[in-house]
């Protein structure tokens, strides 16, 4: 393999092709007529159509793309006994280091995972994408001007509340969280579908929605045939961030199947690649602000699931509707949302409805799977650790994870596991899998590294358009930037200060 011809100097390189990379050049692209945009990613591209989400493959595609997003390092892999995948690492994944047999399971964040592919997550992700409320929303920004933005973001990823039609399953499992959990809210607000990214279809499971869906025209191979002003760069790293000043000039760059090194200079530069890495190629490159990488915060995760023999089956009514390609969200048939709440509700809970029809042997009655976020007690000893010696499967900084949870979060995930227990009682089920708290890591929803703040007062790392601190034209996006304790899955939120990012970088380059 050759190294592919890159342009030796751009308007714009983005650094991570997920969901906010994806949304930066977007937005970008089409706000600035003449700019020309890089986008280099370390992983492989795994579809001719850009970060196509998987779930919308047939299974045998969708396996094969999915191990090839698993990284350098075997031993962080799920393997092919998928022995990690329960509670560690899910096919698609790996872990930001070895699993230990004998490591407790919330010290040290042993669930860390990353994804190395083009699209980031943002292939692999359950497409969950709920507004932030009450305390999760920034609060040095005007709630007009957040709302705005996440308006925005919620038509780039296609968010519906419609993903999936009525079942008399779904109707009971809806009336039994809002008798048990509607009270806890104030007026107007309550228990609900579950806003997702997707396109519903009829007589099919929804086509998800992806770093394709918010690249739109762009995330399709010829992209670059047209105007030639964007690109993506698989299997592309960024080595090293350039500067002088306060000014980013390009990054160096490793086409990593032939080991070529080359530099490309940037009018402007926003690294998304996610909440571990971004802020371990800020530190490779000797920009090491106060907060960065601290303030790590996690969601605690609380699973369970739920057989109700005596209840209506959720295939009755959608018999027909599941073409089960190996995962079980193939058979989920409606998904229902507790949102957070501040000061009572400090969870976040996603209620599924399964189908087992197409199951050989299992009996098609209703089964619940819940999944509860909580907000964490955000510390900034909370941190990562980039060592100075060793190095990663890529060549970068080794990162060390030092993280661990407060009593009150373990008073939260009790609280989670006392919610799931209550809708296990009130629909009349048994428990399959009890309430467990999973381990550090497992939410995949990593924030607070590269965290957004309204000063530079050595508490955050970058400002309210997600410029870094000390740099006029150097940016940082993804969850890393979100510096609230939330418990809401954050791709929506984080795509929504993406779009403001790209309004500054927009409008940085239309002056230049």
């Amino acid at each position: 393999m050759s190294c592919p011809e890159l342009p030796p100097t751009v308007d714009l390189l983005v650094v991570g092709s997920g969901p906010v990379g994806s949304a930066v050049a977007r937005r970008v692209y089409d706000a600035v007529p003449h700019a020309r945009i890089l986008v280099a990613d370390l992983g492989p591209r795994l579809t001719g159509q850009a970060g196509l989400h998987l779930g919308n493959l047939p299974a045998p595609e969708r396996a094969a793309a999915q191990a090839r997003s698993q990284g350098r390092d075997p031993e962080t892999a799920p393997g092919e006994d998928g022995a990690l995948v329960k509670k560690y690492a899910d096919r698609g994944t790996h872990l930001l280091r070895p699993r230990r047999d004998d490591e407790p399971e919330q010290f040290g964040m042993p669930a860390a995972v990353m994804s190395s592919n083009i699209g980031g997550m943002g292939v692999h992700w359950a497409c969950t994408a709920p507004r932030p409320l009450d305390s999760e929303r920034l609060p040095f920004l005007p709630a007009d001007d957040l709302d705005a933005a996440l308006s925005v973001a919620e038509h780039l990823l296609s968010v519906t509340r419609d993903a999936y039609p009525a079942t008399e399953a779904g109707d009971l499992v809806l009336k039994t969280l809002g008798q048990l959990f509607d009270a806890d809210y104030p007026v107007g607000r309550g228990v609900g579908t579950m806003p997702l990214s997707c396109t519903p279809r009829p007589g099919r499971r929804p086509l998800w929605g992806g770093p394709d869906t918010v690249l739109g025209p762009l995330a399709h191979a010829g992209a670059t045939a047209g105007d030639g002003r964007f690109r993506i760069a698989d299997e592309t790293m960024c080595r090293r961030l350039l500067f002088s000043g306060r000014k980013v000039t390009g990054a160096l760059l490793e086409h990593l199947p032939t080991g070529t090194e080359f530099a490309v200079r940037a009018s402007a530069v926003a690294v998304c690649a996610d909440a571990l890495r971004t802020p371990q190629l800020l530190w490779a490159s000797g920009i090491r602000p106060d907060a960065l990488g601290r303030h790590l915060n996690d969601q605690p995760k609380t699973v369970s699931s739920v057989h109700v023999k005596d209840g209506p089956t959720a295939g009755l009514a959608a018999r027909g509707t599941v073409e089960f390609g190996g995962d079980i969200r193939d058979l989920e048939t409606g998904r229902f949302w507790v949102p957070f709440s501040d000061p009572g509700r400090r969870n976040h809970g996603q209620v599924m409805t399964i189908d087992t029809s197409p199951l050989e042997g299992v009996d098609p009655a209703l089964f619940v799977g819940m999944v509860w976020y909580g907000a964490k007690e955000i510390r900034a000893e909370d941190r990562i650790e980039f060592s100075t010696s060793e190095a990663d499967a890529y060549g970068m900084p080794d990162m060390t994870v030092h993280y661990d949870l407060t009593e009150a979060d373990l008073e939260n995930a009790e609280q989670a596991r006392a919610d799931q227990e209550a809708v296990a009682e009130a629909l009349g089920g048994e428990f399959l899998e009890r309430p467990e708290l999973f381990p550090a890591g497992s939410s995949k929803h990593y924030q607070g590294t590269v965290r957004m703040g309204p000063a530079d007062d050595g508490t955050s790392v970058c400002d309210t358009d997600s410029r870094v601190w000390g740099f006029d034209n150097l940016y940082v996006g993804g969850n890393g930037v979100i510096p609230t304790a939330t418990a809401v899955n954050p791709t929506l939120y984080s795509v929504a200060l993406a779009v403001r990012a790209a309004a500054s970088i927009s409008a940085r380059l239309i002056g230049v």
